[in-house]
């Protein structure tokens, strides 16, 4: 858990290609994301990269939620293709990043592969993605609500 919320546990150092493998799991009330590329300042959602992780019990009922701001998405930018969250089990992401090449596989399927130089249409917030750094720090997100804090596990990084 983090207090306030919303903090990051964020890099050192600076990752350009990579392969990014974690297992997580959220609560009822969950609500995470992994940020990469992105910069010191700034929010690494709308400054970087944000693949999202959240419970969709975490948003209130009356609130209309797109498909881009679900698991397995690049945050406000490209929603999954496919919906493969499992709601309080271990999840695993494969995530490959290479130049302007993004690929997501959330628990063995594809669940985005894009190319974020073609990704030119203009966002809610932040630049569109193809204006995004190719180059930053990764990090880890803690937004939940109640007793719902993110677990993260088994994460490797292998630079490419």
């Amino acid at each position: 858990g983090s207090s306030p919320r919303g903090t990051w546990l964020v890099s050192d150092r600076t990752y350009t290609d990579f392969l990014l493998e974690f297992e997580f799991k959220l609560g009822p009330m969950g609500n995470s994301g992994v940020g990469l590329r992105f910069p010191a300042l700034g929010d690494p959602a709308f400054d970087g990269l944000e693949v999202q992780m959240v419970d969709p019990r975490y948003y209130p009922e009356e609130t209309i939620v797109g498909p881009e701001q679900l698991t397995g998405a690049l945050y406000m930018g490209i929603a999954p293709d496919n919906q493969v969250y499992r709601p309080e089990e271990w999840n695993r992401y494969r995530i490959l990043c290479e130049g302007s090449f993004v690929q997501i596989v959330l628990n063995g399927v594809l669940v985005v592969e894009t190319e974020l130089s073609e990704a030119v249409r203009a966002l809610p917030q932040g630049s569109p993605l193809s204006a995004r750094p190719l180059s930053g720090h990764i990090g880890f997100q803690e937004l939940s609500r109640g007793d719902s804090q993110v677990q993260i596990r088994n994460a490797t990084l292998r630079e490419l």
